[in-house]
């Protein structure tokens, strides 16, 4: 049997087939490598872009109630700032006032306890502006009463203190005056018909005030020698 002759031409276009389909399938694959390259790489950077994102929202929120704290500060502050409208017109008031002054009409000696001579002695203290109005603003008030007839060392009589608390309880407000009232104990030693009232108000503010005022007093001594005598 005589071999059959193999077509030259035919076996070239199957190999060249055979190339082509190698060649297009390791295009497409590597075509697919890079697209997974390309999609991983892109994938990254979202998952960045995100991390990104989220640390702003963080510090966003954490700028947001650092503000609201803030606020609620400024809010408490504001508050303080502004006073009500009494306290507002007692600073206006303790602003005003330059003098101190001593009523004669509701100050000198109190006889009460029926028995002749005063035991007590009052005194009406009124804070005063430049134009005499008087005002009732809050502070410490001390009254020292002395008798100069007496020796340097036994001059002074009595003597009392009141603290901004207590002097707000001792404000009259009457027809006839209006101040502070002070009613204090005599000895009863007395002898002397005239006391001198060392009084000093110091505001609120620290702002110091002093007055000096003649109170005239029925010693109750006097009425008893009187009384001895007859």
């Amino acid at each position: 049997m005589t071999p059959r002759k193999i077509n030259s031409s035919g076996v070239g276009i199957a190999q060249f087939v055979a190339c082509a389909v190698v060649l297009c399938w390791t295009g497409c694959q590597s075509s697919a490598v890079r697209r997974a390259d390309e999609l991983e790489a892109r994938l990254r950077d979202q998952q960045s872009s995100i991390g990104r994102l989220s640390a702003s929202l963080e510090k966003v929120e954490s700028d947001r109630d650092v503000a609201r704290r803030e606020a609620s500060i400024l809010r408490d502050e504001l508050v303080k700032l502004h006073p009500s409208p009494e306290i507002v017109q007692t600073a206006h008031s303790s602003a005003r006032i330059d003098r101190i002054e001593v009523s004669p009409l509701l100050s000198g000696g109190l006889d009460r306890d029926d028995v002749p001579g005063d035991e007590q002695i009052s005194l009406l203290i009124a804070p005063r502006d430049s134009t005499g109005e008087i005002h009732r603003v809050p502070g410490q008030l001390s009254v020292r009463l002395t008798d100069i007839s007496r020796s340097a060392d036994e001059e002074e009589v009595a003597s009392a203190s009141f603290t901004e608390a207590e002097s707000g309880t001792l404000w009259h407000n009457g027809i006839v005056g209006r101040g502070y009232r002070v009613i204090m104990p005599l000895p009863a030693n007395l002898t002397s018909g005239r006391i001198t009232a060392h009084v000093r108000f110091t505001t609120h503010a620290g702002t110091q005030l002093d007055t000096l005022h003649q109170l005239s007093v029925t010693p109750e001594a006097e009425n008893s020698s009187t009384t001895s005598r007859d």
